[in-house]
């Protein structure tokens, strides 16, 4: 039982993912900057722990956000916490997952419900729509599981439905980007391009299409 044990403790400890500190970047929508948003990254040999603080100006509505992702040794996610201020409204969501299971609470439909991992997928995300904390993890996680395809949850919406690596996708790198970042394309219910460093898998630049947005990294 003893060589096991060192052979998870090792991998544990080497699990790549940006290291503890402080990512900021702005964000546009259609060309016109209405926000920034942050992460703090906090680590240790069993957990990894990201931050977010967020505030955006859009169509002159004010939009701000607090954010916790944990995460376990192997990058699988244990819990989410946030709440968001809206149009004068507060919303606290929070997500509990095990392996095989996530309960959200606090989402715009039900009080509590428990979602099962999806078909064919062995791992979940969990993804804010228009927050950074789950998306800046999700090159790393990915890497880390060699994994294609993920059940993804969305903690506001209570909804969990696939997510895919969009491999055929070749978009062009885009002017300010750093020459050794890669791309990820991402399907299902919002596709996302991210570039992202593929030696510290930090995300330099995340493109949403369909909302004309783009968060880039402040060095």
């Amino acid at each position: 039982m003893l060589i096991p044990a060192f052979v998870l403790a090792v991998v544990a400890a080497t699990v790549a993912f940006p290291a503890s500190g402080a990512y900021n970047y702005t964000a546009s929508m259609s060309g016109q900057p209405i926000g920034q948003w942050n992460v703090t990254v906090k680590r240790n040999d069993s957990a990894t722990e990201i931050d977010e603080d967020s505030w955006a100006s859009v169509m002159g509505m004010m939009l701000s956000a607090k954010a916790t992702l944990a995460l376990g040794s192997d990058l699988s996610p244990t819990r989410y916490t946030g709440n968001y201020r809206a149009a004068g409204q507060n919303v606290a969501v929070t997500v509990a997952l095990t392996p095989a299971s996530a309960t959200i609470t606090g989402t715009q439909n039900d009080p509590a419900r428990t979602v099962a991992l999806g078909a064919n997928t062995h791992h979940f995300v969990v993804i804010e729509p228009g927050l950074l904390a789950g998306l800046f993890a999700l090159p790393a996680q990915l890497a880390s599981w060699n994994e294609s395809t993920v059940t993804w949850v969305s903690p506001v919406t209570g909804a969990a439905q696939p997510l895919m690596k969009d491999s055929a996708a070749s978009p062009p790198r885009p002017a300010g980007v750093p020459a050794q970042d890669v791309e990820l394309s991402l399907t299902g219910q919002i596709p996302v391009t991210m570039w992202y460093d593929p030696v510290t898998f930090i995300p330099d630049r995340i493109e949403v299409p369909s909302q004309h947005t783009i968060v880039t990294r402040v060095r």
